[in-house]
């Protein structure tokens, strides 16, 4: 996990008025920041799954970081879904969101709070020089989010 443009990240949010969790794959750490994070905790709308949300419309929210085989274990529930009998491709579409969710916990980590300490170190302090220093603010906070998890033994998951 080198750099910001290497790492992959997930979403997986619960919100008022939806029965299934909302769940984003494969994100830029700044697609991570700009789509969710920052609106997240500045308090705008932002969208998880296609779905508008703010911050008092979300019951949980966690960021989960894509280990290497992640994309693999998806790969295969989506061949699955396409390609198996109609019983079983039945089967996995009434368990999508239960099965995806299973694969995220085995296929990841969750960063939610290494995160969102990074970003309150490292953007929240300078958010009105957010957009005029993005790049800058978005590689310091992957930065900080790294030495975190270096601290906790997890940087190379």
């Amino acid at each position: 996990m080198g750099n910001a443009k290497e790492a992959q990240f997930a979403i997986l949010a619960e919100a008022e008025g939806y029965e299934r969790p909302l769940i984003v794959t494969d994100l830029t750490f700044a697609r991570l920041l700009d789509d969710i994070v920052v609106p997240f905790e500045i308090d705008k709308p932002f969208f998880i799954d296609g779905v508008p949300l703010k911050k008092n419309k979300i019951k949980k929210l966690k960021i989960i970081k894509q280990a290497k085989h992640f994309q693999e274990i998806f790969t295969h529930l989506h061949l699955n879904l396409r390609r198996a009998s109609t019983n079983i491709q039945k089967t996995i579409g009434d368990q999508y969101h239960v099965r995806l969710e299973a694969i995220l916990r085995e296929g990841g980590e969750d960063v939610t709070s290494q995160v969102i300490k990074a970003f309150d170190t490292t953007i929240r302090p300078k958010l009105k020089d957010y957009m005029p220093k993005r790049e800058q603010l978005i590689q310091a906070t992957f930065d900080v989010f790294i030495q975190g998890m270096k601290l906790l033994g997890s940087a190379g998951s």
